[in-house]
């Protein structure tokens, strides 16, 4: 009930103020990413707001809800979760929760003019949260795709919506065109529990390749990984991997489209084995 009052005093708040135009409105793109399957039952992303214009974004409530395939519950229990964010704590919204074929999060109190952050313009944005989805079987259904779609206006229900300061009053300025899922970062996966003989990073597949490609390797213990791509002059260019992580094998499918073509390398370190391999992008 609590999570169903505080959507309903955001859209109450807001649409009070609705009719209100103004010349400068803050824009922006919202976009769920960072989608990291660590472990064979568990899910983690992050969802950032980026401002897109020149006019500041203060941000003072948000809520955001999306459709997803909960089939891949694998026959569990799923739970939703905040486990991180990048705002203060009266602008995180509230109430994570799971509805049929729905993952929701319900707006927080709108946090007053002056006290409201700032939505950056730079790097990702502003992270609002970072989720984990997690099933009480075994593991994810691996046969079951996500499917993670925001649930956006005019769709029946509760959807996701934005607001802003715009001059002294709340406006919301949801723009559903500007949400987006970046489903090339659902990335990596736990192919294997079985803890293999050795540590070994295997030849990437395909190689060469355009724009995607999948490593995989193998750890033998528990323990913090990182893989990590450079370029053909030995500079960092992204960060794969870089957490704890179970023994057993994993892959990940690297989206290179943003990097132009050459010979690039990628890195495994885990314990105390560390091993180098190249790759070639042709586009």
């Amino acid at each position: 009930m609590k999570k169903i009052l505080l959507i309903f005093i955001f859209s109450l708040y807001i649409s009070l103020f609705s009719n209100i135009t103004f010349s400068q409105v803050p824009t922006y793109t919202l976009t769920a990413t960072n989608f990291n399957r660590s472990a064979p039952d568990s899910l983690t992303f992050e969802i950032y707001l980026f401002q897109t214009g020149s006019t500041q974004f203060e941000y003072p409530a948000g809520q955001y809800f999306f459709k997803f395939n909960p089939l891949i519950a694998n026959g569990g229990t799923l739970r939703y979760r905040i486990i991180g964010t990048g705002l203060p704590s009266a602008a995180v919204p509230q109430n994570a929760s799971i509805s049929n074929n729905e993952l929701r999060l319900a707006s927080n109190l709108p946090v007053p003019q002056g006290a409201a952050p700032i939505i950056s313009n730079t790097g990702k944005g502003t992270l609002i949260v970072r989720m984990s989805l997690k099933t009480t079987a075994g593991s994810f259904d691996q046969s079951q795709p996500l499917n993670l779609t925001w649930k956006n206006p005019p769709e029946p229900g509760f959807t996701t919506k934005i607001s802003a300061y715009v001059g002294t009053f709340i406006q919301e300025i949801t723009t559903s065109a500007t949400h987006f899922v970046d489903t090339n970062t659902i990335s990596i996966s736990q192919i294997s529990g079985l803890v293999p003989d050795e540590y070994k990073i295997f030849q990437n597949y395909p190689n060469p390749f355009n724009p995607a490609t999948v490593i995989r390797y193998s750890i033998v213990e528990n323990g913090f990984t990182s893989l990590k791509i450079y370029n053909s002059i030995g500079k960092e260019v992204e960060t794969l991997v870089n957490q704890k992580q179970n023994a057993g094998t994993y892959e990940f499918k690297w989206d290179a489209s943003k990097y132009s073509s050459g010979i690039y390398f990628y890195r495994l370190q885990s314990q105390d084995y560390i091993e180098t391999k190249k790759m070639m992008l042709l586009k």
